[in-house]
């Protein structure tokens, strides 16, 4: 106990949480395994510090925390009404239960340094991802058998996170003077070539486009918002017409809705769009509560709707129509409440405020189209990053009361 005691004096808690989070956002775009350990150690951690277990308990008393209590809560009491079995009702349990880290991982982040430190930590884990991409488009690393667009992750998830943290760089290169705007700028490019030019992720086209067009909105003088979402435009329709791999994403996009039109389902956009439908027909025959926890599986397997597909769908490629479908119109409510009361904390922000609508309002969208909440590479990125940028106002908070050591 000695050993143990003398250990953590020269180590405090509050430091060990400031490198276990950096080294969270370190691994979350490249490891799975290495983020969930990052992770756990960062949460336990957390907990073991008695100033920040005084801090969770608060933040769970916030609109967001008794938020997150809510839909969590909801897929519990939803397992009461749901055919599915167990093994799937756990399942889906455990992807809901990660809205229970937040609080904990918000008062992590309270201190500006954690912060900051985290996401450098982030910027260079994309730095490696991108540089490893890039070098394999272009033909080294041969040796190596990953895809350009999807070195750690999915293309999905990798377009997501390069154009995310295209957004960081160009933030920084603007609040920078002198040799790290340089810097920032620099990578501002390497993360828009990766987005632009080697991803094939449409999913990251587009929040690049969005996340640009809300950094343009963001510059001091009318001027330079407009000449900057010109620039934005510019280079996305430059990228189209120069770029083969976002050219034949594209189109293929627009080939994939004529289709459908034509009745011609069985591609990526028509399965999406089929277990859109189906989900809405779930949603229509118990539209208060739903048809319960991992019911979409469940009937999904049972019922074939879209014959084509043969394997096991653990939801509808949509949160929205997930959530319509297994919670109705109550969980749709307890998601709209959640987002909600995020949009109003973010706008009591200072300097994280930016960062956290970047993230919020792509992510909001992304929903439409993606189960983002649910799965956990895309879940756990909104949540760290949400949960990093409320630290500020948890810190502001005690700074005002005179708690800050």
């Amino acid at each position: 106990m000695d050993i143990l005691l003398s250990f953590s004096q020269r180590l405090p808690m509050q430091k060990w949480v400031t490198v276990l989070l950096a080294a969270t956002l370190l691994t979350l775009p490249m490891s799975s395994t290495a983020k969930s350990i990052c992770l756990s150690l960062s949460l336990i951690t957390i907990l073991l510090t008695p100033a920040f277990r005084k801090d969770v308990v608060e933040l769970f008393s916030t609109k967001w925390g008794r938020a997150c209590l809510i839909l969590f809560a909801i897929s519990l009491i939803a397992c009461f009404w749901s055919p599915a079995n167990i093994a799937d009702k756990k399942f889906m349990i455990a992807k809901y239960s990660k809205l229970l880290y937040f609080p904990i991982l918000v008062a992590g982040f309270q201190s500006a340094k954690t912060r900051q430190m985290s996401l450098q930590a982030f910027l260079v884990a994309m730095i490696i991802t991108c540089v490893l991409s890039i070098f394999k488009f272009h033909g080294y690393l041969q040796s190596f058998h990953f895809n350009p667009d999807h070195v750690f992750r999915n293309h999905i998830m990798t377009g997501y996170m390069v154009a995310f943290a295209a957004y960081i760089s160009c933030l920084f290169a603007y609040r920078q003077q002198g040799k790290m705007r340089f810097v920032y700028g620099l990578l501002a490019l390497l993360f828009s070539y990766q987005v632009l030019f080697v991803s094939g992720g449409r999913t990251g086209y587009i929040i690049y486009l969005l996340l640009m067009s809300f950094f343009s909105l963001q510059l001091r003088t009318w001027r330079q918002t407009i000449f900057g979402l010109s620039l934005v435009f510019a280079q996305v329709m430059t990228s189209y017409h120069t770029s083969p791999v976002m050219n034949e994403r594209v189109d293929g996009l627009t080939q994939q809705i004529q289709s459908y039109q034509h009745n011609q389902k069985d591609t990526d956009i028509g399965l999406r769009l089929q277990f859109h439908h189906y989900a809405y027909q779930l949603f229509n025959r118990h539209p208060l509560f739903g048809n319960g926890t991992a019911s979409f599986t469940y009937y999904f397997e049972k019922e074939q709707p879209v014959p084509f597909w043969s394997w096991k769908l653990q939801e509808p490629h949509s949160q929205y129509w997930l959530v319509a479908a297994e919670f109705g119109l109550l969980g749709v409510g307890a998601l709209g409440f959640l987002f909600l009361s995020m949009i109003q904390a973010s706008l009591r922000l200072d300097k994280m405020k930016t960062i956290a609508f970047a993230m919020l309002i792509p992510f909001m969208i992304g929903n439409v189209s993606d189960s983002l909440l649910l799965y956990s590479g895309s879940g756990y990125f909104f949540l760290l990053f949400m949960a990093l940028c409320f630290g500020e106002k948890l810190e502001m908070t005690k700074s005002k009361r005179g708690q800050l050591p």
